[in-house]
């Protein structure tokens, strides 16, 4: 008896100190022609392959915009995955805000801001796995 209650323990210490949040979602392509009208045919989003890049929370003012891309940074990266072909990815975080990048030929992209000037914000809150969709639509007419 006194092993099992050992071994359960040891079991419930691992598993508290594991991280059991983070970050989930899928990514996107889409290009060409989106204008609605009688004659457009839309083709449904694919799924991309991309490296994700999450960096504490970044604003406008901590990063430069050339175009839609970003480059030098300044906030802190704090991990980066790989999407599989269908787009979804999952890396687990600590609680916090983020945001959210996919890596381009020509830089950094994300497309959504909140009105403080954050870009492409998340919050990862104890316990949870959020869910970002990522829209990687620099080459789309809208």
């Amino acid at each position: 008896m006194k092993h099992v209650l050992v071994f359960l323990f040891l079991l419930l210490s691992l598993s508290a100190t594991g991280q059991k949040q983070g970050l989930q979602g899928q990514v996107f392509w889409v290009s060409g022609n989106q204008m609605p009208g009688p004659d457009a045919v839309l083709s449904p989003n694919q799924g991309a392959v991309r490296e994700v890049l999450i960096y504490e929370i970044t604003n406008i003012t901590d990063a430069t915009q050339i175009g839609p891309f970003f480059r030098d940074i300044k906030t802190r990266l704090v991990a980066t995955t790989t999407s599989k072909p269908d787009g979804t990815f999952k890396v687990k975080l600590p609680i916090g805000s983020y945001s959210v990048f996919t890596r381009e030929k020509n830089g950094l992209y994300a497309n959504l801001f909140d009105g403080k000037g954050f870009i492409n914000p998340v919050t990862i809150k104890e316990g949870q796995y959020a869910w970002k969709t990522i829209t990687i639509d620099y080459d789309a007419a809208y």
